[in-house]
């Protein structure tokens, strides 16, 4: 049997529908109490368990027979309001220790590019506890460090496109030449289920990119296409986005740029090219057009926008 943990979220609702259709496994989500059901994925034949990643009896309990945890749940998207330490890194070290003692397999998770102790940024600090904490643990690991997410409903791709319909502006960090490396959230999934079989990917800390390296202004111009709202890009200086971003962050419930995002523009956020080649045997889909058109053409993203600001629900 296989866990999942954060199997709402945006990468975890694909992983479970992928594991339940190809991996031939029966599949466990742990969820916490008023959790949204409705993100999970329709159809899927899964076994649910309710609970907190800080009750260790309930967490063993759903171990139980478990020969692989795919650890999602955190925090770290969410800006002002994420609990790094509270929650991503007590709640990794609390599914470790419940990991350990029901004799779990395998723990395989996510983690960021760039992710290190000594970094100076605190979501990229945060990773980087978390990872030390799996790989000094003792169980068998597979970490996938990515930077941009791209695919309907994510925090990347549509954000953009959020901000792009609703102002007659959009302003980037610097010149907005930032390097970033999208890979379709597809695509990840797929290596995190090959991963399952692939005894190659035992003990490894491997980061994935799509197949391109892409400018923060090229991004944002794309998605411009893609939407059909052509808007002047203004460069901005890097803290007085910062500021503005983590402002914003306050005054709404939620706002689609955050500081930690700012913060991670400001950093190397790239991967080896070809890493997914050659570690699972396929190319990778690019930030393009015929892909993000499907999800993000013909929206009413000022709408959504506007319950996005106002909504606290993660």
């Amino acid at each position: 049997m296989i866990m999942v943990t954060g199997a709402t979220g945006f990468v975890g609702n694909r992983l479970v529908r992928r594991l339940v259709n190809v991996s031939g496994n029966p599949v466990r989500v742990y969820l916490r109490m008023g959790s949204d059901l409705e993100r999970l994925p329709r159809g899927a034949k899964i076994h649910l368990v309710m609970g907190s990643l800080f009750d260790q009896d309930a967490l063993e309990a759903a171990m139980q027979g478990v020969h692989t945890v795919y650890h999602l749940a955190g925090t770290d998207t969410r800006g002002r309001h994420a609990k790094l330490q509270e929650v991503d890194v007590r709640g990794t070290s609390a599914v470790v220790e419940a990991a350990l003692n029901a004799r779990v397999g395998r723990l395989i998770c996510l983690s960021r590019v760039g992710a290190a102790r000594s970094s100076a940024f605190p979501t990229l600090r945060t990773k980087g506890e978390i990872e030390e904490i799996i790989r000094s643990s003792g169980l068998a690991y597979t970490i996938f460090q990515t930077n941009a997410l791209f695919g309907e409903n994510d925090r990347f791709s549509e954000h953009i496109a959020m901000l792009v319909q609703s102002f007659p502006f959009y302003f980037v960090p610097g010149e907005g030449s930032q390097v970033l490396q999208p890979l379709w959230v597809e695509d990840l999934v797929t290596c995190m289920t090959m991963a399952l079989q692939d005894l190659d990917m035992i003990d490894r800390t491997i980061a994935l990119g799509g197949p391109e390296l892409l400018s923060y202004r090229r991004i944002v111009m794309r998605v411009m296409y893609a939407i059909g709202k052509q808007r002047p890009i203004i460069g901005v200086p890097l803290l007085a986005h910062r500021v503005v971003a983590w402002y914003l962050d306050g005054l709404f419930a939620r706002w689609p740029i955050t500081e930690q995002w700012t913060e991670m523009l400001s950093t190397h956020q790239t991967a080896e090219l070809g890493a997914i080649e050659r570690n699972f045997g396929f190319r990778p889909r690019v930030f393009d057009m015929g892909l993000i058109d499907t999800y993000l053409k013909d929206r009413p993203f000022r709408s959504e926008m506007l319950q996005y600001i106002f909504s606290g629900q993660w």
